[in-house]
């Protein structure tokens, strides 16, 4: 299960912000790509793990969801197939080039003073 490996990288992260800026941690807001290879539930699973006996215990992680994009070589549209179902969605070309959905990014912090 690496979502524990990544969930223990965000809170290092959130923690450092936390520290820098002599703030508590009430909320971690990151989006999760659908091609990103991470489960939204087990890492917020993970993170309640992680999380249990420190600072961070009664924040919350709050997870959006980006959906794949591709756009087509073919006809030059863009389109949110399916996975593992990729093709797009105007023309059926297999021809494309992957736009968005791999990522993992915080997104925002909240603080509180």
């Amino acid at each position: 299960m690496h979502e524990l490996s990544i969930a223990q990288a965000l809170v290092e992260q959130v923690q450092s912000i936390a520290t820098r800026e002599n703030a508590k941690i009430t909320a971690i807001t990151v989006s999760l790509g659908t091609l990103s290879g991470v489960d939204a539930d087990a890492l917020d699973q993970a993170f309640k793990i992680i999380v249990e006996d420190t600072s961070l215990m009664n924040s919350r992680l709050e997870i959006s969801k980006i959906p794949a994009r591709i756009v087509c070589h073919s006809c030059n549209r863009e389109s949110s197939p399916e996975f593992p179902f990729f093709a797009c969605l105007h023309c059926g070309s297999l021809n494309f080039e992957i736009s968005a959905g791999r990522d993992m990014l915080l997104q925002s912090v909240e603080l509180e003073m």
